[in-house]
C-alpha cells in the first residue's frame, strides 16, 4: 500500500516537474524505499533474535524441570527400597502400613513419569500455565513422600 501511495505521488508530481526535478524526485523516492526496506529488514531480524532467544530460554527452563523431575524420581526410588527393606523386617500391621506407604510412593513415581512425558512432548498450551502447573504438581509430590 506504501509503494502505491508513493507511486502515486511520484507519478502525480513527475508530469509537473523539470528533468532535473524529476531525476531528484525519483532519487528520493528510491531513498525512501531503500530505507523502508532496511528498516523493515532490521525489524524482521530482531523478531528472529527474539524468537530464538525465547527458544533457547524455554529449553533452558526444561531442561532444569527435567532434572527436578528427575531429582525427585531417585529421592522416591530410594524411599521405595527403604520400605521393601522394612516390610521385609516388619511385623504384620507394620507391614500394611509400610505396603500402603509403598503404594503411595509408587502412585507418586507414575505421576512424576506421565509429568516427564508432558513435558517432552509439551507444544500446544502456553509454556508459563504448563510451567507453573507442573511445579505445583511436582510440590503437591513432594509434600506427600515427606
Amino acid at each position: 500500500m506504501k509503494n502505491l501511495v508513493i507511486a502515486f505521488i511520484v507519478v502525480s508530481t513527475f508530469f509537473s516537474c523539470s528533468r532535473n526535478e524529476k531525476k531528484d524526485i525519483a532519487e528520493k523516492t528510491q531513498d525512501a524505499q531503500d530505507l523502508v526496506e532496511s528498516k523493515a529488514d532490521s525489524v524482521v531480524d530482531d523478531l528472529k533474535d527474539g524468537a530464538e532467544e525465547a527458544s533457547q530460554s524455554i529449553l533452558l527452563e526444561k531442561e532444569a524441570l527435567v532434572s527436578k523431575i528427575d531429582d525427585k524420581k531417585e529421592e522416591i526410588n530410594k524411599k521405595l527400597k527403604e520400605a521393601d527393606e522394612d516390610i521385609k523386617n516388619a511385623t504384620i500391621q507394620e507391614k500394611a502400613r509400610l505396603a500402603s506407604k509403598k503404594k503411595e510412593l509408587q502412585n507418586s513415581l507414575d505421576e512424576l513419569d506421565k509429568a516427564l512425558n508432558d513435558l517432552k512432548s509439551e507444544k500446544k498450551r502456553d509454556w508459563k500455565d504448563f510451567k507453573k502447573d507442573l511445579n505445583k504438581q511436582i510440590d503437591k509430590i513432594q509434600e506427600k513422600i515427606q
